[in-house]
């Protein structure tokens, strides 16, 4: 009973002792006043999900899509290793997209680099207007499918698609995915 009551007494003082609602408790019990800033700052986004939403794809594309589903890949192109955070919009049977997103410390080396965008040696086409470099190839043995990548100074973005019914064809993969990427550059800020 009297530790019941040594605690009760131990938490009303400490209680009393209590400081402003406003103020900031930080380490070693000092306060600090919290300061809200008139001019905040946008947040980078954090997933990649956050740069573009279904509706964005479905503006793109012209095709009612799933929401996004967050995920992550590993690279190997030409003996280039790298990761990406990756976002998917899959219909079944139906359109595919991904969005993949690549910074410096994804890469194996620790620095940003942009590969050159091709199928079993089919080069890619420049796109102009987009990021630093931007580049586009359909696939070689499909030409449902094709590859968009975007490269700016601290970010590599590739945008895969795919249409399996043949509803869409090559130019038109290339000018939906360069509408997309155009939403995903604004929203990276």
């Amino acid at each position: 009973m009297r530790t019941l009551l040594a605690v009760l007494a131990l938490t009303l003082s400490l209680a009393a002792c209590g400081g402003d609602d406003d103020d900031e408790i930080t380490s070693g019990g000092a306060r600090e006043e919290t300061e809200t800033s008139a001019a905040t700052t946008e947040a980078a986004p954090e997933h990649t999900c956050d740069l573009a939403d279904e509706s964005d794809v479905e503006a793109a594309y012209g095709e009612p899509v799933p929401p996004g589903a967050d995920g992550n890949g590993g690279h190997d192109e030409d003996g280039l290793k790298w990761q990406s955070e990756n976002c998917g919009w899959e219909v079944e049977d139906g359109l595919d997209v991904r969005l993949g997103v690549s910074r410096a410390e994804d890469f194996d080396g620790g620095e940003l680099l942009c590969p050159e965008l091709d199928s079993f040696d089919t080069p890619s086409t420049p796109v102009p207007g987009l990021g630093d470099q931007a580049a586009w190839v359909t696939d070689e043995i499909d030409p449902n499918e094709g590859t968009l990548r975007i490269c700016t100074e601290a970010e590599m973005i590739d945008i895969d698609v795919e249409s399996p019914d043949g509803s869409r064809d090559p130019d038109a993969l290339r000018n939906q995915s360069v509408a997309l990427a155009e939403v995903v550059l604004a929203n990276l800020g």
